[in-house]
């Protein structure tokens, strides 16, 4: 029994850091989700649906490098920032301003 709990505790901590790394979030996928739940006034609303677009149209052109940047001016406007991962190139996750 003892040699079961100690393999999968080893097996826990050997695959929960390779998991968290996955973390590039889809193309504007937290931004659709927070202006879903959003109170912000009607013109930042506005704003946003703007730079929304502007995501979209970006990525259908394949330019996702600048769809990604446009996409990170709407999510600093939510009170969202990059916070940069050490999981590999790209890996990154949002994390709210204070």
């Amino acid at each position: 029994m003892r040699r079961l709990v100690v393999a999968t505790v080893s097996l826990a901590l050997t695959l929960l850091p390779a998991l968290a790394c996955d973390r590039i979030p889809l193309l504007a996928r937290p931004l659709d989700d927070l202006l879903k739940r959003t109170t912000l006034p009607a013109a930042e609303l506005a704003r946003l649906a703007e730079l929304r677009r502007e995501i979209a149209g970006l990525a259908s052109a394949g330019k996702l490098e600048k769809a990604r940047e446009v996409e990170e001016r709407a999510m600093r406007i939510l009170g969202y920032r990059k916070a940069w991962l050490k999981c590999g190139e790209g890996t990154f996750a949002w994390i709210r301003l204070d």
